[in-house]
């Protein structure tokens, strides 16, 4: 089964041991989607540019620490069986946030 965009999910954590949650911020349009994910960094560690995360940006589960927040400059490419499970949906309106927030970290400045 393909994840949707803006589901949180766990995966083998690229920075340390253990598992972390990420957002899937690819869609439909995505080469591959179901096999292949884009991927945001979620972290409990509060930046500037950095999407917040509250409860009610979960219209579905869980995170275990609130708020956290969505790195839309940190992008990777995970496997879907990479992924260990779903853990929550973010609301369209942080898909917004975060898509926009990735298009400032790869848009063209002249």
């Amino acid at each position: 089964m393909a994840y949707a965009q803006g589901a949180v999910v766990l995966v083998e954590n690229p920075y340390a041991d253990g598992v972390r949650p990420v957002m899937i911020v690819s869609n439909d349009d995505r080469p591959y989607q179901g096999n292949q994910y884009t991927i945001a960094i979620v972290t409990t560690i509060e930046r500037e540019k950095a999407v917040r995360l509250e409860p009610d940006d979960l219209p579905e589960g869980t995170i275990n620490v609130t708020p956290s927040f969505v790195n839309p400059w940190s992008v990777h490419e995970f496997e879907h069986t990479e992924i260990d499970r779903r853990v929550a949906q973010v609301s369209d309106d942080v898909i917004r946030a975060v898509a926009r927030g990735v298009s400032r970290s790869v848009k063209l400045t002249e």
